[in-house]
């Protein structure tokens, strides 16, 4: 037995992490667990009787030669916390995974990355938000993390992807496993041209208990956690407490009071988290740390969504700081459709309101 073949056993026996570490510490390496006698095990500190069951009698639960063989068979990378290219922000988390599965490659650039975290039933307004903010920071050399669930991980991994930026799905899942369906194609894309990580052997899914520990590794990856919609209880939520407890920061974008979405985002806020209305507000939080590319004298730059309809005709004329009236007059748009633009070309970061209700690009 090798010590990844150790690492990989106790992996697939669900040993946690810390439990892990703590057994490694009394007997020197992974290895040196299985060649202990069961009284010695039994003697580590807060061990269950569990625990020691499946450590002493593993082959009944573990067949390490299909284990190796899913591996290799789908291509399937193991990253221990020894190799050179261990997430250095996931390491400094105190229950960091001793093993992961990796799909991808991993890259010294995802240091600075940003997690999407939000609700599978999201609205319209947090759709948008999370697609066009995740553009916009991908562009800027973000990697941006997030879990490939329905709703705002979708939206902030498509969004990255269409900015040809970094981005890495974290699943509560073995790579065996799918879900949702739908996102077969997006994972794919994902593991062409970013990563794709898990905690769980080939085919393992354990339910809904399987997701918190997931929501971990999503905070534990990232400089920064943005909730973008939330209830006031749910994943999300999970993985904001995680990033207060790793002391990461937690971002989170307002929304009304009257959608049940919102509620948890409003909370944050009101407990502590930093809101946010712009992308620019978290690319201003960590240019210490980011290479964030300077605005040059040709606002319509290379980080500019392509836009269309009215958000094109609308951005071409605001040279200058202008009223929604003035828009209106030189645009020959309605007032109405103006206001929807703008707000929608605020939501891309593109431009921001003065007082007075003037608007000029950023």
């Amino acid at each position: 037995m090798t010590e990844i073949d150790a690492l990989l056993i106790l992996n697939h026996l669900r040993v946690g992490p810390i439990t892990s570490r703590r057994l490694m510490d009394a007997f020197g390496s992974a290895v040196a667990i299985f060649a202990a006698s069961e009284r010695q095990i039994s003697a580590v500190s807060r061990l269950s009787s569990a625990n020691v069951d499946k450590i002493k009698g593993w082959e009944k639960y573990v067949k390490l030669d299909k284990a190796w063989a899913d591996i290799r068979e789908n291509n399937i990378k193991i990253i221990t916390y020894k190799d050179e290219i261990y997430p250095p922000l996931l390491r400094e988390i105190y229950d960091h995974p001793l093993l992961f599965y990796l799909r991808g490659e991993l890259k010294p650039q995802d240091n600075s990355a940003i997690a999407f975290v939000g609700t599978r039933n999201a609205t319209g307004y947090g759709r948008s938000i999370a697609r066009k903010w995740a553009y916009n920071l991908a562009a800027r050399g973000f990697t941006i993390v997030s879990g490939l669930a329905r709703g705002i991980d979708t939206e902030a991994h498509i969004g990255a992807v269409e900015a040809n930026g970094r981005t890495i799905a974290v699943l509560g899942f073995g790579f065996g496993y799918v879900y949702p369906k739908e996102n077969a194609a997006l994972l794919e894309k994902i593991a062409e041209t970013g990563a794709v990580i898990t905690e769980y052997p080939w085919k393992k899914y354990h339910g809904k208990a399987s997701f918190p520990l997931r929501n971990r590794l999503i905070a534990g990856l990232s400089r920064a956690t943005l909730v973008v919609e939330s209830r006031r209880r749910g994943g999300s939520m999970i993985t904001a407490h995680f990033a207060n407890e790793y002391n990461r920061t937690v971002f989170a974008v307002p929304g009304s009071i009257n959608f049940s979405a919102s509620a948890g985002t409003n909370q944050l806020i009101r407990d502590g988290a930093t809101l946010v209305t712009a992308p620019d507000e978290i690319t201003e939080e960590f240019e210490f740390l980011f290479p964030i590319p300077k605005k040059t004298e040709n606002k319509s730059s290379e980080l500019t969504p392509n836009l269309d309809g009215n958000e094109k005709i609308l951005y071409e004329l605001i040279t200058e700081p202008v009223s929604i009236d003035q828009l209106a007059e030189k645009s020959d748009v309605s007032i109405e459709k103006v206001t929807t633009a703008l707000l929608m070309l605020e939501l891309k970061g593109l431009i921001r309101m003065l007082p007075g209700k003037i608007y000029d690009r950023r």
